[in-house]
């Protein structure tokens, strides 16, 4: 899980990286010092979770609180050194989902955080019944570990990235249209905002296509949706293999069964030069 800490005070920073390499140590810790820092690097990092000191340079943490949350589903908690009913009040209106006033305990804190990421894996997005580990294609997916593997290398996907990899590949060589990709990684707000879901796409045609503007994994429909392919330019043929348990790191994926097969969508146009 990815963590974005956010404070003027490098000394505060340094404490709470401390706290986190002691009470949990496999966190990725990515850090800034002020507002707009903090949202470039929100931008670039897609993190699972902000803690966002109120009193920032530049941009208050309200304000960071409240284009963080507009623009993805980012849990944020909230620093302060006051517990004054107005801030609070107006920390939860901003789309905080905690808020926390100094001094505290960092074991609270972390209690508090875990609690979040919880729910962000308990989420029916997140963790529906069905393959576990399966293939498909020159990618293989492991579910409850959110991994991805494209020919065997692990791909560095960020948490959002990573959400609408699984929802294409849970739904492998069928389309998903836009708003029901939005409405179920962003949330139903956001059916209409089709820009979010494009930058995204973008970004993961990058990391996972051999040519981005050419792309034979993730295809675009003309009729508004996007389609995980087997690595065919026409998203045709190709079996759904379940990767049997123990069989996730073995290199001979030869050896891989296709023991579920989902049938392939007919009479489909495609459009695989670089649209979105």
């Amino acid at each position: 899980m990815k963590i974005l800490l956010v404070d003027n005070e490098k000394e505060s920073i340094k404490i709470l990286g401390e706290a986190f390499h002691v009470y949990r140590p496999g966190y990725d810790l990515i850090t800034a010092c002020n507002g707009t820092e903090a949202l470039a690097i929100a931008e670039a990092e897609d993190p699972d979770l902000a803690v966002v000191d109120i009193a920032l340079p530049d941009v208050d943490g309200f304000e960071v609180c409240r284009r963080l949350r507009a623009g993805s589903d980012v849990h944020v908690i909230l620093l302060a050194t006051k517990d004054r009913e107005e801030d609070v009040a107006q920390g939860f209106e901003a789309g905080a989902d905690d808020y926390i006033t100094r001094p505290f305990s960092y074991r609270i804190l972390m209690a508090r955080i875990d609690a979040r990421l919880r729910r962000t894996r308990a989420m029916p997005g997140n963790q529906r019944p069905g393959l576990l580990r399966c293939r498909w294609g020159d990618l293989t997916f492991d579910f409850p570990q959110r991994q991805v593997r494209l020919r065997g290398r692990n791909l560095d996907l960020t948490a959002k990235e990573y959400r609408i990899v699984e929802e294409l590949a849970r739904n492998a060589g069928h389309v998903v249209s836009h708003t029901t990709l939005l409405a179920r990684i962003w949330g139903e707000e956001y059916r209409d905002k089709p820009q979010y879901l494009k930058t995204y796409i973008y970004r993961l045609r990058r990391k996972i296509e051999a040519e981005p503007r050419h792309p034979c994994h993730i295809l675009t429909h003309y009729g508004g949706g996007y389609c995980l392919a087997n690595g065919d330019t026409d998203g045709s043929g190709g079996d759904m293999a379940r990767i049997p348990q123990g069989a996730w790191d073995s290199d001979d994926e030869g050896q891989l069964k296709a023991t579920e097969k989902r049938p392939q969508e007919g009479a489909l146009s495609w459009q695989g030069v670089g649209q979105q």
